[in-house]
């Protein structure tokens, strides 16, 4: 890789946060020790990705079949979405399909970035849970639906990443500020109510 690309090419590693008890060098001791050691150590953790999404398909890639299907908990972050730009659709599209695919989770953690202004701008209206059944066919929304492919979740926490912005002088920003105060209320109910699985 060369010119300008060459100093924007990064080296991805992936780390565990704590003792997990487990050293991977037992998964290849047997077929029956790598399925058991895989459950062990892909269930027991969340793997956080935080805003860095793209990095999660050749993260998962690398994993087998059996250590695949024994990650139960992801924690992901959307960008602030005024700012997300084509490529970051792209990622997000390409994301929520492989996970609704290839994944079976049980609990996800969303978080999303949300604004608001440093002037005292008052929320006279919060978005309630019905209308995002209108408002996820906005142009801009569509990472909504692509999100709620996720099925059979058993616990979906949704956290707002709040972060100033300028004071709304369009539809579009003033729309960006009602959905970030909205996000851990209506929002957050509307998508438990599309992916999270139903009570026996």
């Amino acid at each position: 890789m060369s010119g300008r690309f060459r100093v924007r090419s990064i080296e991805t590693t992936y780390c565990l946060i704590g003792n997990h008890g487990l050293s991977t060098s037992i998964l290849g001791v047997n077929k029956q020790i790598h399925r058991e050691g895989c459950h062990v150590l892909y269930s027991s953790h969340v793997f956080d990705f935080d805003k860095n999404v793209e990095s999660i398909i050749p993260f998962f890639g690398d994993l087998t079949p059996i250590a695949l299907l024994s990650v139960r908990r992801i924690s992901i972050v959307q960008r602030a979405l005024p700012y997300i730009k084509e490529f970051d659709r792209c990622e997000w599209r390409s994301v929520c399909k492989f996970i609704a695919r290839n994944l079976e989770l049980d609990h996800l953690v969303l978080g999303v970035l949300g604004g608001v202004p440093e002037s005292r701008w008052v929320v006279e209206d919060p978005i309630e849970k019905t209308a995002f059944r209108h408002i996820t066919r906005i142009e801009g929304m569509e990472w909504v639906t692509e999100l709620a492919a996720i099925k059979g979740l058993r616990n979906l926490d949704v956290k707002a990443y709040m972060e100033h912005c300028p004071p709304p002088q369009s539809i579009a920003m003033a729309f960006f500020v009602n959905f970030s105060a909205s996000i851990e209320t209506g929002f957050a109910e509307y998508l438990r109510e599309l992916m999270i699985i139903a009570s026996a």
